[in-house]
């Protein structure tokens, strides 16, 4: 999908630094909630970051600009034929600036280079901004999900 690029991302795998700013973010109320993120403790999240190395199920990467981490995106619960997206702006001065477009643009492709026939995103319904992306790109409404909570897939 073409769009005008506002921010120039550099994309890394996820580090101490990354992981440290996603702590921030993650217990920032209003990301946590439209995230659908459950409460975690330090020790949580150090055990998950460590076995994301040895994961075949799960697929991260950072954007990162001016030297700082912003963005956080990838796959999980990566199976023969599907897996779900997931990612979060974290940084909120970036919000509105195209960056998710790009990181979805950067998922998409990793997607279709595991040869998955679709991806899934699961979103709070009171979550426009992440909806009116995902239409952009093409992803359908599938199910409900507990009320307040949809999923919406892309076939690839």
């Amino acid at each position: 999908m073409e769009f005008r690029r506002i921010v120039n991302l550099d994309m890394r795998e996820m580090d101490e630094v990354a992981l440290e700013k996603s702590w921030e973010w993650l217990n920032d109320p209003e990301i946590k909630r439209l995230t659908i993120t459950p409460d975690f403790s330090k020790d949580e999240q150090k055990k998950w970051f460590e076995s994301i190395k040895n994961r075949k199920d799960y697929w991260i990467t950072v954007g990162w600009h001016n030297g700082e981490p912003i963005v956080i995106g990838g796959l999980k619960n990566i199976g023969e034929k599907d897996a779900e997206i997931f990612g979060y702006i974290g940084n909120k001065e970036y919000w509105g600036k195209g960056v998710a477009v790009d990181v979805m643009n950067m998922i998409h492709e990793y997607a279709r280079s595991l040869g998955l026939e679709s991806i899934y995103s699961k979103m709070l319904k009171e979550n426009r901004n992440s909806i009116r992306l995902h239409n952009r790109f093409g992803y359908k409404y599938e199910k409900d999900i507990e009320g307040e909570s949809i999923m919406m897939r892309l076939a690839l």
